[in-house]
């Protein structure tokens, strides 16, 4: 019995002063350090409703249910998959079954979170030659030349131990020149990482390539034990870059950039205990 109360205290023990500290003392994860860091939030901030005006050339792929309003011209049809060449990261993330709109002349149209009173949208513009690293599942849309669509490479990291923490072996990298709309609870911010930033892993959305990412534990031991904190935070370094995260990560949501990682994995082994 003393050993089933004291073994969840022992594992989070073992988390918090051996196995983070050591995390945090390997290298960072560098993905593209050659892409420039650019990144800029349209309109400086997040809404409720956002404008997005669609210039001739270029297409809009949105979930229907976040076309809030739009022109009567234009082209509107199925785009099946965001990115045929990652059909089951489209899948995954829900980015199937996408609204196409094309326009011959420039249009506007309002993109809003119409079923998510809690959520607002920001429009991420990537220039060319910059890159954002993100995980699909906060994507709601994306603009693009039409015919082109945005350019997404893979880079695993099966070395890392910031990746096997967190349980993220792949990295997904979105090319610009993209326009990519997003969702976030209460908001969307951006922030330079410059010297060293660290955030909660549930409000993460993304970062730019060229900066480093590693795992910081939470600043205190008692705050990780009583469960008012998660073990371990996003830790963003480098002045040339940016990181993006929601204002508030909707109550239950996972941690981390896929889940809690190792973390979660000891809290569902302990379950099956009782604990």
């Amino acid at each position: 019995l003393l050993g089933i109360i004291l073994t969840p205290t022992a594992i989070k023990a073992v988390f918090y002063f051996w196995l983070a500290p050591l995390a945090a003392r390997r290298p960072a994860i560098r993905l593209l350090p050659e892409t420039t860091g650019d990144l800029v939030l349209e309109m400086g901030r997040s809404a409720v409703s956002m404008p997005v005006l669609l210039e001739a050339g270029h297409e809009l792929l949105v979930h229907a249910e976040f076309l809030q309003s739009s022109s009567d011209r234009g082209e509107k049809d199925t785009c099946w998959l965001l990115n045929s060449n990652f059909p089951l990261t489209s899948l995954a993330s829900g980015m199937v079954a996408l609204t196409r709109i094309r326009t011959r002349t420039p249009e506007q149209f309002v993109i809003s979170a119409t079923k998510d009173p809690f959520s607002e949208v920001g429009i991420l513009s990537l220039p060319e030659g910059a890159a954002l690293v993100m995980q699909p599942h906060n994507l709601v849309g994306v603009v693009q030349p039409t015919g082109s669509p945005v350019r997404i490479t893979s880079h695993w990291r099966l070395t890392s131990l910031h990746a096997w923490l967190t349980l993220q072996l792949r990295y997904l990298a979105f090319h610009g020149p993209a326009r990519l709309i997003v969702q976030g609870g209460r908001g969307v911010r951006i922030e330079r990482a410059d010297a060293g930033r660290s955030i909660n892993q549930a409000a993460t959305i993304g970062f730019t390539a060229n900066l480093a990412y590693s795992t910081r534990r939470c600043e205190t031991f008692s705050a990780y034990w009583l469960g008012r904190q998660e073990l371990l935070n996003d830790s963003f370094k480098g002045a040339q870059g940016f990181f993006v995260y929601e204002e508030t990560p909707h109550p239950g949501k996972k941690t981390g950039m896929t889940g809690r990682g190792l973390e979660g994995l000891s809290d569902s082994l302990l379950k099956v205990f009782g604990n």
